[in-house]
């Protein structure tokens, strides 16, 4: 894919995929709880409903165990396929800077830096440093040397 044929995304575009894939990773807070109270014994059953009640070492367990399935969600798909499912809602991707999809390496670099990316809040580093950048790069695209475009 040669670099004049794309466009790169800026704030508003991403926006949108992440807002997409927050349902994903909603689904993967739902999973990851429920394996580990599962696992745990936490499960409490009434009816048609089973809730998860988890405090102390196991909620942390289930959260560290969220944190990386969301971050190999994103990781997985970009370098497989340019593209989680927000992303391929609004026909946008993920492309190295020769512009065939990330190395596996690239993929995992970029989507680790989204942890720094989302400080203090609200994606905040990651917002002011796609206005910054001349090719709309967040931190973790820049480190990863990877960008975000419309084909």
């Amino acid at each position: 894919m040669a670099e004049s044929e794309t466009e790169e995304c800026g704030v508003g575009i991403r926006g949108v995929a992440l807002a997409v894939d927050s349902g994903v990773w909603f689904a993967l807070l739902f999973a990851a709880v429920y394996a580990v109270a599962f696992v745990t014994g936490d499960v409490r059953v009434r009816g048609a409903s089973a809730d998860a009640d988890l405090s102390g070492l196991p909620a942390q367990v289930a959260f560290l165990l969220w944190l990386a399935l969301s971050i190999e969600y994103h990781v997985l798909l970009e370098h497989r396929y340019g593209q989680t499912v927000g992303k391929y809602l609004v026909a946008i991707r993920v492309v190295a800077d020769d512009g065939t999809n990330p190395s596996m390496r690239a993929a995992t670099v970029r989507n680790v830096l989204r942890l720094v990316d989302v400080l203090p809040a609200f994606y905040l580093v990651g917002i002011v440093s796609v206005l910054l950048s001349d090719r709309k790069k967040r931190l973790g695209d820049r480190v990863a040397d990877t960008a975000v475009v419309r084909p």
